[in-house]
């Protein structure tokens, strides 16, 4: 089909007859009205300046005298600690007290696990009450088949330095990692040599401290760092308290987790004294320490009894 496009006129039949239709002219713009008169205001006095006004340029002057901010912190990157090769079990807990001093003897049994070879960095926090008189770490071999390291060993010292938090490449081991503690440095051939007896060695830790005062029930008390390793809590094994004066010096020793998750049944306590065992207080229904339900924020509370 072919489309025609035809004119309008020719469409309606009149393109012949019409004459051409031309456009009208545009209307000639209206003229723009008169601006109004204005009347010229007579001169006055100036105004003054308001108070608003006359403060900003004391305000832009004292603002220049401020000292500049200090430049924003660069960030650090912080490398996430490896997890630690084995898994520690605290093998023991031994409180010694006397009169004029306090000893805490922590053993942390370090099976060697996944561990190969290479130096590790551990952290233990300070317990409670007050800052130690001083502290010591050794590595001491377990014989084997045994749970723990003969206490009569002495093993071998590795590096301890105190420090304000744990740092970075360091293992928290005992306690918790922003408090105050000791970073203990265990070399590969200490290690190595530590763990060709059984294939696990015991770290002890031996804190001094100064004697804490009695209490209203007439109890002596001190907090002992427990600790997790890998996110998981150190299982507690056995818990003794020796008492190196004579003659029965102690009469009765309690011991319990706490913290703000603990469970605070009454755990087992060996009460080991110099004098005879008869007149010592019976301790009250207790549960095996490796029984105990434990977490990571548990700390040992232990309390003693004792003649003037």
């Amino acid at each position: 089909m072919k489309f025609v496009r035809f004119a309008a006129g020719a469409l309606l039949g009149l393109g012949a007859l019409a004459p051409p239709v031309r456009a009208a002219p545009a209307p000639a713009p209206a003229p723009a009205p008169a601006p109004a008169p204005t009347s010229t205001p007579a001169k006055g006095p100036t105004p003054r300046a308001t108070p608003h006004h006359a403060s900003k340029p004391a305000l832009s002057a004292a603002r220049s005298t401020l000292p500049p901010l200090p430049p924003l912190p660069v960030p650090v990157a912080v490398t996430p600690i490896a997890p630690l090769p084995m898994l520690p079990r605290l093998a023991r807990v031994r409180i010694e007290a006397a009169r004029d001093r306090v000893v805490v003897v922590e053993d942390v049994n370090l099976p060697r696990g996944d561990w190969q070879n290479g130096d590790l960095a551990f952290y233990a926090s300070f317990g409670a009450p007050g800052t130690p008189v001083a502290v010591e770490a050794h590595l001491v071999p377990v014989p084997a088949g045994a749970p723990e390291a003969r206490i009569e060993d002495a093993g071998e010292p590795v590096s301890v330095e105190t420090s304000a938090h744990k740092g970075s490449g360091v293992q928290p081991l005992l306690g918790k990692p922003q408090m105050a503690g000791i970073v203990i440095r265990v070399n590969d051939a200490a290690l190595r040599r530590a763990l060709a007896a059984s294939d696990v060695a015991a770290l002890r830790v031996r804190t001094l401290l100064r004697p804490p005062a009695v209490d209203v029930a007439g109890a002596r008390s001190l907090v002992v760092r427990l600790g997790a390793a890998n996110g998981l809590p150190l299982t507690l094994g056995r818990i003794a308290l020796v008492s190196m004066e004579p003659d029965r010096w102690v009469t009765r020793v309690e011991s319990r987790l706490c913290g703000p998750d603990a469970e605070t049944w009454p755990l087992s306590t060996a009460l080991v004294t110099r004098g005879p065992t008869r007149g010592l207080e019976r301790q009250a229904l207790t549960i095996a320490p490796e029984t105990a339900v434990r977490h990571a924020t548990d700390d040992l509370c232990v309390r003693w009894w004792s003649a003037p």
